[in-house]
């Protein structure tokens, strides 16, 4: 089938998809994911619901380019208490996709990575339907070790999910091969399908000044664009830079993200004297995103662990050259000399020698622009992965239904927790109203996750406070009055 192709309507499967991230709402790449696959089946005439978050100004239903967006509102339940946050989130999904199945019918279910675990679960065996799952990222990649009760629940999910899906989707060999290990999926469940890139909309607008006009001309500009988290590299880059400085090099570098590390960025820029040299921007719009790659001499990304790298395919897109580690998925996008650079990563020497190899050579810098436009062009079309996400839901085998209740305690660790939810009605102790959640340390470009109180479950007469620790939550107060915060300032 061609991108211009459409499936006939009576062969079409309607898909509900499940994710807590979708435009307006930005926490990493899912959201952009997700965006780009749903308009493309929708494009290529498969009916597709979404169901996700709410977020502030954004309709309750929308249609985006075909595709129906139905928004669950998010817990405002607990202060900074992301694990009840996703619990309460799933129940809304729950709740909302049963009362969509009074006008409407669905034929698949395909879920976005661990946080919708829950609902996905819960609905693929209450409606006997087949579930496929996107894995993303995984704990124990995001941070190296399963170090705490927290990090271990969230990988008992993420395997529970994978065990409950008829078909897994990655996004490249790498999460192939650390998926099988991590999680135990066979290999003959897994469907490689790489994420994708819009190029028309990196196109050059005429750019924008990055520094002050008392900044030399002749400054080169270096930019990465991700979260500001230790697996990105963040660290190395700063030391990088500052070699570069010390070898008498005029080089700037842009910072565009938010992560749990922003303020430790800012003083080690301090501490390294480099704030003539640095600008860490936050989070940015898509028109001053378009501005910045189409500004800068060399997109960085020195990841320590990288499941694909959408930022690079960006930075593809946009002709700009690239320095990339030699991890992950970056590994396969970028084709050393040919489309980009690669260098091993958490080495700050030749990650410096990477860059001043872009910066240095205009022909070199020329070549690799040109083909890796050209190979996001070829192979990253967001058509392409629409229509390898349909085959991968033509051949995944449905398995039986499972007979098996999926408990509370399978998504909340802490005893005290899971007894609280029980006397306020969140749940009935016996599994009726299976799954839930946990407190999960992920960060984004907005990064700042339900900050602020919020309601409870319509059926909850009471709030209770949850310290958090290394450990996980514990529950240290309950029987407080409801106060709902009128404010929603969730994943800013």
């Amino acid at each position: 089938m061609t991108s211009t192709e459409h499936i006939p309507q009576e062969h079409a499967r309607k898909v509900l998809l499940l994710t807590w991230e979708y435009p307006p709402r930005i926490i990493g790449g899912i959201s952009t994911h997700v965006y780009h696959l749903s308009r493309s089946l929708a494009s290529q005439g498969v009916p597709v619901h979404v169901v996700t978050c709410s977020f502030p100004g954004a309709p309750s239903e929308e249609t985006v380019d075909g595709v129906r967006v139905t928004r669950v509102e998010d817990s405002r339940l607990l202060q900074a208490n992301f694990l009840l946050w996703i619990y309460h989130l799933n129940s809304q999904m729950i709740s909302k996709t049963t009362e969509l199945l009074e006008t409407e019918k669905f034929d698949l279910i395909h879920a976005h990575d661990w946080v919708v675990g829950r609902a996905a679960v819960e609905l693929k065996n209450r409606l006997g339907l087949p579930l496929i799952s996107t894995i993303h990222a995984t704990e124990i990649g995001r941070g190296g070790r399963l170090d705490g009760e927290y990090r271990r629940k969230v990988r008992d999910i993420e395997r529970l999910l994978a065990e409950e899906s008829d078909g897994i989707i990655c996004c490249s060999n790498y999460m192939l091969d650390h998926i099988q290990h991590e999680l135990g999926v066979a290999n003959a469940k897994i469907h490689v399908i790489p994420n994708g890139v819009e190029v028309d909309r990196f196109k050059n607008n005429g750019g924008s000044q990055l520094f002050s006009p008392g900044v030399s001309e002749d400054r080169k500009i270096i930019l990465y664009v991700g979260r500001i988290v230790r697996e990105k590299g963040i660290f190395t880059l700063l030391e990088a830079l500052d070699e570069l400085r010390t070898r008498g090099r005029d080089v700037s570098l842009v910072f565009v993200g938010e992560g749990p590390l922003k303020e430790d960025l800012a003083k080690e820029v301090l501490r390294r004297r480099l704030s003539d040299r640095v600008k860490i921007t936050g989070f940015v719009d898509q028109e001053k995103l378009v501005s910045l790659y189409n500004s800068c001499d060399a997109f960085v990304l020195p990841s320590h662990y990288e499941p694909f790298g959408m930022v690079a395919l960006e930075a593809m897109a946009s002709r700009v050259p690239v320095v990339v580690s030699d991890v992950g998925g970056l590994s396969e996008i970028v084709e050393d000399g040919v489309t980009g650079v690669k260098v091993p990563s958490s080495d700050p020497h030749t990650l410096a020698e990477g860059i001043l190899r872009v910066l240095e050579n205009r022909e070199l810098s020329e070549r690799l622009k040109e083909n890796a436009y050209r190979a996001v062009q070829e192979r990253y079309r967001w058509d392409t992965i629409a229509e390898k996400t349909l085959e991968a839901y033509r051949t995944s085998s449905p398995m039986p239904q499972s007979s098996k209740a999926v408990e509370d305690a399978e998504f909340l660790s802490d005893p005290a927790l899971l007894q609280f939810l029980l006397t306020i009605g969140a749940t009935d102790g016996e599994g009726a109203r299976r799954g839930g959640s946990h407190e999960r340390r992920r960060y984004g470009l907005h990064d700042q996750i339900s900050r602020n109180s919020c309601e409870a479950h319509p059926r909850t007469p009471s709030l209770a406070r949850i310290r958090f620790n290394k450990a996980g939550p514990r529950l240290i107060e309950s029987s407080l009055p409801l106060e709902p915060s009128r404010n929603n300032q969730s994943l800013q």
